[in-house]
């Protein structure tokens, strides 16, 4: 369901396949998806056949190898995994490296601990997933006290200079998920064999400390199960239950700074004028977030030599509108042309303002359009356009048109002439598409 302000005019959710068709085809316009993809019918069949049965993201490698296989949807379906495997094929030409390896304590009353984190060398901020594994290193079955809401509070991040980090989660997280399946907390680990869990959250700088300094951090998960917290279980567990005070391996960490934040940061580049990513002081002057931040008048001719970005019209350049056989201005074109008509100021996500040309580029025009054309060609054009020389009493001069609605059969002027130029002569268009 796409929201109210798309470009079809179809809002909410679709009553018609032809509906659904539309917000699908505009979906994948908007995000630009490449792959391949089906549109389910109005009776949901597809849906319903295999809703929550198949595995919903599976990713492959280069060789078709699976590098990452999720668990059943909807309840498994989570970006950071798939986010993070993505990177690392990219990063390795398309195949996947080896896991980290974990970090093992000595074993506590059977029990051992080792823990890693994925990525191995994360940056503040981003999203990390920290691997558990409590492995039963006995020939018996050891039946496990394991709180996932409390996991996080088990793990301490810090440097030598004592500065603290901490893992902040969501409550949409694996951990959570896992609560709502499993209500028992008592994990049953058979001799040999491993519990695994994961925290998935951001690492993020302690509350109270006033600035993060990138480097060396080390990284350590403790785990006391005491009497106590057994006693608080209900159902009470009818079979012993392992109790100790248990450490992972120490997991050293190389965490960095995230880059500068950048313009198209915050702007993305769904805004065509922001699409190239080009050098912002191309068309802003001023300092980002102060008064004197601004737009600067002269930037046109950077942005409409180019064709086919979200709309945007090729004006200027090699095939553009001024390079036609007849054009509205003659000679080289430059920002100061375009802004005798153009209200720069106010142009933005294709919106094309004009100006009063007889105003000096002041006031915007508010008047009809056969009316703007007339500020020109009534015979006593503005100050700072001129016509060619051996324009005079060529027919330059349109002011019958303006004076009767017969002459315009009701249309503007563009309902016979383009704006910039035309394949044909006097900026007409072929309105018999002949």
């Amino acid at each position: 369901m796409l929201k109210e302000g798309n470009e079809t005019g179809v809002v909410g959710r679709p009553e018609t396949l032809d509906e659904r068709i539309i917000l699908a085809t505009e979906c994948v316009s908007k995000y630009k998806f490449t792959m391949p993809m089906v549109i389910d019918g109005m009776d949901g069949k597809v849906n319903s056949d295999y809703k929550a049965a198949p595995v919903r993201v599976t990713i492959t490698d280069i060789d078709g190898k699976v590098a990452f296989y999720a668990g059943r949807g909807p309840w498994d379906f989570r970006i950071p995994p798939v986010e993070r495997t993505l990177k690392k094929l990219i990063a390795n030409g398309g195949h996947m490296p080896p896991p980290p390896a974990p970090q093992w304590s000595q074993p506590v009353n059977g029990l051992r601990c080792g823990f890693s984190f994925d990525p191995e060398n994360p940056v503040i901020g981003e999203q990390v997933a920290v691997q558990l594994k409590f492995e039963n290193t006995t020939d018996k079955p050891i039946d496990f006290y394991f709180q996932s809401a409390d996991a996080i509070k088990q793990l301490a991040i810090n440097n030598d200079n004592g500065q603290t980090l901490e893992m902040e989660t969501s409550s949409g997280s694996r951990m959570s998920r896992m609560r709502r399946r499993s209500r028992s907390p008592i994990q049953e680990i058979a001799p040999g064999q491993a519990f695994e869990t994961e925290i998935e959250g951001k690492i993020v700088a302690a509350s109270d400390q006033a600035t993060f300094t990138a480097g060396q951090f080390h990284a350590i998960y403790k785990l006391e199960v005491n009497e106590e917290m057994l006693a608080q279980i209900e159902p009470a567990p009818t079979q012993p239950v392992w109790i100790g005070k248990l450490s992972s391996g120490t997991y050293t960490l190389d965490i960095t700074s995230p880059p500068p934040a950048g313009c198209i940061d915050c702007h993305g580049e769904g805004d065509y004028h922001h699409k190239d990513n080009q050098s912002c002081e191309t068309c802003h002057a001023g300092e980002v977030g102060s008064d004197n931040f601004e737009v600067k008048g002269d930037a046109c001719v950077r942005c409409h030599p180019r064709d086919g970005v979200y709309g945007r019209r090729q004006i200027l350049g090699q095939g553009g509108e001024f390079d036609m056989a007849s054009r509205h201005i003659s000679g080289m074109i430059g920002d100061k042309n375009c802004l005798l008509c153009h209200d720069n100021s106010r142009h933005r996500s294709g919106v094309v303002s004009l100006i009063d040309p007889d105003s000096g580029g002041t006031k915007p025009w508010m008047g009809s359009r056969a009316g703007f054309c007339m500020t020109c060609h009534d015979g006593d054009p503005p100050v700072n356009v001129s016509f060619p020389a051996e324009s005079a009493g060529s027919g330059y001069d349109k002011s019958k048109f303006l004076n009767s609605t017969d002459a315009l059969n009701g249309q503007d002027c563009s309902g016979c002439h383009n704006t910039h130029g035309s394949s044909y002569p006097s900026l007409l268009k072929n309105l018999h598409h002949r």
